[in-house]
């Protein structure tokens, strides 16, 4: 039976925003969510989204620990000089205030500042929620406050998009390997089941990556969403690393798992010292069975790379 890990309240926030500031990466999702989203197609239509551009500052520029989420400018269709506010604002659970938040943003951030008439951006905010239940915070809105406005009811536009609704399939063709692991990976991050589903075509995507952008995808997926992974997702997705690293160079990810082996062995010498040798021998046998199964899987996936079996051989012989 598949042992899971236990749930904590880590945001996803921080690697939505490592992945997504990148405008490729953004143009990607977006045009796998327009595909079961006509709110999002219409309101992008005007859209150049070859202009999508970073906006710098300290709203933005600190990739994953900035306090926010993305916020980028980008031309109108047949008007080069003028620009609109696209705004990413990721959550992971329902929000009540996330409009309040929005509103906030849109004045604080979407200012033109090159501009000499206008200085503030129009602003087109997309949520980008990847939670366990279905949520319309637009929906919530109209229904609490129709009829007491006249006209629009939001000084920006809004649109949410549900990663739910994006096809797993549709990602596993992308081109882009990055934008479309990010998107998948925070779709099944509360679906173990989903994740599992998937792994096979997901390492198969990782695997076109050079090595350096494969080994940090994949530490950055375990770093940041581990303790929601399956743990057989996540040595299929550690075994996906770097020939170089499966021959012990050290990572982040190898620092990662050194202190979850020196955990164990802490937990081993409290057992000792209450007393409980047998479950000590016990976890050392599950744990020599477990190594030797992870062995027998490297083997395959390093033949499977052309590594001779002389290098093969060595890399087993390292401790």
């Amino acid at each position: 039976m598949t042992k899971k890990r236990k749930t904590l309240r880590r945001k996803h926030d921080p690697f939505f925003r490592y992945i997504y500031a990148v405008p490729a990466n953004t143009r990607t999702l977006l045009r796998l969510a327009k595909r079961k989203n006509p709110e999002l197609r219409r309101m992008l239509s005007t859209v150049d989204m070859d202009s999508l551009e970073l906006i710098p500052g300290s709203f933005s520029n600190v990739k994953e620990w900035g306090e926010s989420d993305l916020a980028f400018k980008a031309r109108i269709k047949g008007g080069p000089e003028i620009f609109v506010g696209i705004l990413l604002e990721h959550k992971s659970y329902l929000k009540k205030d996330v409009l309040s938040q929005i509103y906030r943003y849109t004045f604080e951030v979407m200012q033109n500042k090159g501009a000499t008439d206008f200085g503030w951006l129009p602003t087109k905010a997309i949520i980008i929620y990847n939670g366990r239940s279905d949520w319309d915070p637009m929906a919530e809105f109209r229904t609490k406050y129709r009829g007491q406005f006249n006209g629009r009811e939001l000084p920006f536009e809004c649109v949410l998009v549900n990663l739910a609704d994006i096809s797993d399939d549709a990602c596993l063709r992308e081109p882009n390997v990055e934008a479309a692991v990010g998107a998948l990976v925070m779709k099944h991050a509360f679906d173990a089941d989903g994740l599992r589903s998937v792994v096979s075509g997901l390492t198969k995507m990782l695997s076109r990556l050079e090595n350096g952008a494969r080994a940090t995808l994949a530490e950055k997926i375990v770093v940041y969403l581990g303790e929601y992974l399956d743990e057989e997702v996540v040595e299929e997705l550690r075994m996906r690393m770097s020939i170089g690293q499966a021959l012990g160079i050290k990572t982040a990810g190898d620092r990662l798992r050194a202190a979850e082996r020196a955990a164990d062995r802490r937990g081993r010498k409290r057992g000792l010292a209450q007393g409980l040798e047998q479950g000590v021998k016990q976890g050392a046998e599950k744990e020599r069975e477990r190594n030797e199964a992870l062995n027998l899987r490297r083997v395959k996936f390093l033949r499977s790379q052309n590594v001779p079996d002389s290098v093969i051989s060595a890399m087993l012989a390292l401790k």
